[in-house]
């Protein structure tokens, strides 16, 4: 049959040209928008018969004899464009995605896309130079919270899809790669620093496509695990044609965003702090913030093939990425590859077979509230100590008037903080067509994750010298197994009525194992626990879990105009006792296409769609044994020893999510596409500590006792503004507001200086409100926030209270003043906008994002700000606006005050921000000097990344802070690269 329907195709293409008359020769080539050539592309003469297609490199060549002819190009997918030939005889052209055409043939996770929900696909994430795809999905997609928890190159970020889904389990989205169930878990957690991304084990060159689920009916087929979000990852496949060879590198440099941050030079130091505690000016001007930050030097290099026959397609690719951080002593690198073969055995057989491999190495410089960290050192050294020797070489400890004498220079080049990570997995899909209406695949996967941890302190530094040197080792081994099996029908009645039914069963089963060796006394120059004297803190612990699912879908659409869904699913966790090892999930789903409606007639909306939905989901991120009693052992007079370790709960059950949603889809003359989404997300059964009385002998036990809700809308616009023959520009918007309330808790969850309370948003400040400076005494104020009135004769027998100039009661006793509702510290709207030109053989593009709602406490400052009471370095602005004799009126109180940096409002700030992400220039060489190069294509590009943030935030940057609050945070950097993409 397929050599019948080859020989139908090349008599087909000699019948068109033999029937051409003598005319003009139009030639040219044909690529997609991401400059892929394209074979077989139907080029026609228009109102005629006559044409041509494309060869395997997207070249043609038509003979035209009609002189106000136009050429139509058209492939499945992608839109038909007409271009008038006038007095051109090469004519290449670019083919962009049809929407309406894809969305009947893509298929998301399990199977196609799902009419009753919006799932676009994200654009160029490969655009932000990181190791993490995480970091590339960041402002463009709606319902898409991403917060990057540390400038650290391959942290792992918060990524919240529809806001925080959880209280006390995990609210992270599922991640699902070619249709596989992946573990976003780090396998070994050591505490010292940023956890590594397992996200950035995945090349971003390799990612064909990304879709974020959100609504219950795209989400329910993934059951327990969808209740956060699904992220679905595809990676590239071979194409048919001859091998194709793509190669991409770029280098770069990133330096420090210092923001709004500005700390005190040595004479201003020494003319304030020195001189409140009697240093003198030692004509010294370090500047520690240059000392800790350096210019990072970022490389990547990636190539790839991939080319094949109808029958066997093939996609092979190789990389290495490298990052210095912009902190010393912090460093990425990866080294990756992968492979994926398809088979079309015969008609209707087919496989696929895949496999990845990546080794990555990262070294930490590690947390900011170490006394050696670079971080502690560039916001609080004294700038009138030097680090170094008269020879350039860092000093073993600073002078007496630094806080601790600790040198991060010297601790820095004697301590190291590094994990090496190896991630890799074997995957095989089966395809049987039995008949025209059903269809069998199955889907196995084995992946596995190798994790080991290397810490070493020196015993010259300042943090191993009490210990003599000190080493931690930790290791972590996972192994997940995952078959998934379906059966699939799809039949049309009488041309308008299609069916489609899909059911089928998943299995899970993952292994974990992880040990940690620390070890002290070490003799100098030896790093392995072996070599410590006294080696303690041995452990390790080894844990499994299972899942077995069943699931199943059912489509109904009309002529394209009604379309109906309902999903089912139920899952078998080894998380839960048996008393509620199952449960069931289920959606329902349905859209109508207002616009194929026969009566529908405009000129203005060229695409009108309502979508609605509702449905299940559930969490089952609660960790393995919650539902247990469990023992531990330990010692009891020089034996082994057993003891009760938490009390089980056999009633333990599925935190669950109600998901509903409606939307609504148009487009405007062919030119705008507009998607608006509102939710509600109501997360039940949520998983919380529940208060035992004392005779139990245990605080509390894990009960199914919480509930909370996320609401909110979603808008996403896409624009063509300007279509013209050399010129287009393109916009894209999205917005995405969400609010969040806690509707039942069994206690308020009150934590320093936040509160998780009933009818308030999860985790709020709760924080004495700051006065400023008592205007008589200069000494730190708060106001009062009295629960009742307080009456002038107790304020004025009072010698703390006062009446401040506003006319409210303030107090110079931090205890006297009670903590308000201070706002929130999650963002409550975020969002993107993109703008894209091409003009000619250059393109142009720059990305705005933005975030707010939320506050940020800015916990630096109690040092950093602290009126002079430490001998850390302040910032500049801790000379403005602070009180010098009586009747002032100032926000800072006087030099040498004591306790104006206890918890308040004072270093509570804006986290509103908008961000000049990203910024590229390219150029692509024209066709006929990549031809003579013999060369497909040869695009050069310049790039900017994080250029510019505004922000009334006082720190480096809002962007890298971590539930709501800073401390010595490591920002981060602006990135300037320049790269080369060449196809051949």
């Amino acid at each position: 049959m397929r050599k019948i329907s080859f020989l139908m195709f090349f008599l087909a293409m000699a019948t068109i040209n033999m029937a051409l008359a003598q005319g003009k020769i139009v030639t040219g080539q044909v690529t997609d928008d991401t400059g892929e050539t394209l074979p077989g592309v139907n080029v026609m003469i228009k109102g005629t018969t006559t044409g041509t297609v494309t060869d395997f490199d997207g070249h043609y060549s038509l003979e035209v004899n009609q002189p106000k002819a136009a050429l139509v190009y058209s492939f499945v997918g992608l839109k038909t464009i007409t271009k008038t030939i006038g007095n051109q005889s090469k004519m290449d052209v670019v083919l962009g995605a049809d929407a309406k055409q894809l969305e009947a043939v893509e298929i998301v996770g399990y199977t196609k896309v799902n009419q009753a929900t919006s799932v676009p696909k994200i654009e160029n994430v490969k655009e932000i130079v990181t190791p993490s795809v995480a970091n590339g999905l960041e402002g463009k997609a709606t319902g898409l919270s991403i917060q990057q928890s540390s400038g650290q190159p391959g942290a792992k970020a918060n990524i919240r899809v529809r806001g925080m889904g959880s209280i006390s389990s995990s609210a992270d989205p599922l991640y699902v790669i070619d249709g596989v169930i992946v573990s976003a878990d780090p396998v070994v957690s050591d505490g010292n620093g940023a956890d590594t991304d397992p996200l950035s084990s995945i090349n971003p060159s390799d990612i064909e496509d990304i879709r974020v689920l959100k609504d219950a009916a795209a989400t329910v087929l993934y059951g327990a695990r969808g209740s956060n979000g699904v992220i679905v990852i595809t990676t590239k496949k071979g194409k048919a044609g001859k091998t194709k060879f793509n190669f991409s590198g770029s280098y770069g440099v990133t330096q420090i965003n210092r923001g709004n941050f500005k700390l005190m030079d040595g004479p201003t130091y020494a003319s304030t702090i020195g001189k409140m505690h009697g240093i003198p000016d030692t004509g010294i001007n370090t500047d520690w913030v240059d000392e800790a930050f350096r210019l990072g030097k970022t490389q990547d290099y990636q190539l790839s093939a991939n080319g094949g026959n109808e029958s066997v397609k093939y996609y092979a690719s190789m990389g290495y990425f490298q990052q210095d951080g912009i902190l010393i002593g912090s460093d990425f690198d990866r080294i990756n590859g992968r492979f994926s073969l398809d088979d079309q055995v015969n008609e209707k057989l087919s496989f696929n077979i895949g496999t990845d491999l990546s080794l990555s190495n990262t070294t930490n410089a590690g947390k900011g509230e170490a006394y050696s960290s670079p971080l502690s050192g560039a916001y609080g050294n004294s700038p009138l100590v030097s680090g170094r020797d008269d020879h350039g070489n860092p000093l073993p400890r600073l002078d007496e008037m630094n806080t601790t004498r600790a040198n991060f220079l010297y601790e820095s080049a004697n301590k190291y903080n590094k994990r090496n990570n190896l991630w890799g997995g074997v995957s095989g899909k089966l395809n049987y067509q039995i008949n025209d209406d059903f269809s069998l695949s199955s889907t196995n996967s084995y992946r596995f994750n190798r994790s080991l941890s290397n810490s070493y302190t020196a015993p010259s530094t300042f943090d191993g010298n009490a210990s003599h040197g000190r080493v931690d080792n930790s290791f972590g081994n996972r192994g997940t197994f995952t078959t998934t099996n379906l059966v699939n029908y799809e039949h049309t009645f009488a041309g308008k009525h299609n069916v489609s039914v899909m059911a089928g069963t998943e299995y899970q089963s993952e292994t974990n194992t992880w040990g940690h060796l620390k070890g002290t006394s070490l003799p100098s120059g030896l790093e392995n626990p072996s070599s410590a004297s006294d080696q303690f803190g041995i452990g390790g612990k080894s844990y499994d879990f299972k899942f077995f699912s069943l699931l199943s879908q059912a489509t109904y659409d009309y002529n394209g105009i009604y379309y109906a869904s309902l999903s089912l699913r139920r899952d078998g966790s080894s998380r839960f006792g048996s008393k509620n090892r199952y449960g069931n999930f289920y959606a329902v789903g349905a859209s109508w296409n207002i616009a194929n409606e026969s009566f529908f007639k405009s000129k203005l909306f060229t695409d009108l769609k309502l979508r609605a939905s509702y449905g299940t989901t559930g969490n089952a991120s609660i960790g393995n044994y919650n539902w247990q009693n469990l023992f531990s052992y330990n010692t009891y007079l020089g034996n082994p020893a057993a003891y009760h370790y938490q009390l089980g709960n056999e009633n333990l059950t599925w935190e669950k999510k109600v998901k509903s949603n409606i939307g609504l889809d148009f487009s405007l003359i062919d030119r705008v596409s507009v998607n608006v989404d509102l939710y509600s997300e109501k997360s039940k059964d949520i998983l919380l500590s529940q208060q035992l009385a004392s005779s139990s002998g245990f605080r509390s036990i894990k009960s199914n006792i919480g509930s909370m809700v996320n609401r909110g809308i979603e808008i996403a616009i896409n624009s063509q503004n300007l279509k013209m023959d050399k010129f287009t520009w393109n916009t894209s918007l999205n917005f995405s507001y969400n609010k969040n309330e806690v509707l039942t808790l069994n206690a308020p969850m009150i934590t320093n200086s936040y509160r998780t309370i009933e009818g308030q948003p999860y985790n709020r400040f709760y924080l004495q409100e700051w006065m400023g400076a008592e205007p008589q005494t200069g000494k730190p104020a708060w106001y009062v926030n009295e629960n009742a009135p307080i009456t002038k004769e107790t304020v004025q027998k009072s010698s703390s209270l006062f009446y401040a100039p506003n006319g409210r009661v303030a107090t110079t006793v931090h205890g006297e003043a009670n903590q308000i509702d201070a706002g929130s510290t999650m963002p409550i709207w975020n969002g993107g906008i993109t703008n894209s030109f091409s003009f000619r053989q250059f393109d142009f593009s720059f990305m705005f994002n933005f975030r707010g709602g939320n506050k940020i406490l800015n916990s630096t400052l109690d040092y950093a700000d602290s009126d002079g009471n430490y001998l850390d370095n302040q910032v500049a602005a801790a000379n403005t606006n602070r009180w010098e004799k009586p009747g002032d009126i100032a926000f800072r109180p006087a030099w040498g005050s004591r306790g104006g940096n206890q918890p308040s409002t004072r270093t509570l700030e804006d986290g509103d921000y908008l961000q000049l992400r990203n910024v590229i220039l390219g150029y692509r060489l024209p066709q006929a000097t990549a031809n003579k190069l013999k060369l497909s294509s040869v695009r050069f590009y310049v790039s900017g990344q994080n250029l510019f943030t505004w922000s009334n935030f006082s720190g480096y940057t809002p962007t890298t802070v971590d539930n709501g609050a800073t401390f010595y945070e490591y920002p981060e950097g602006r990135l300037v690269s320049a790269g080369v993409n060449v196809k051949f």
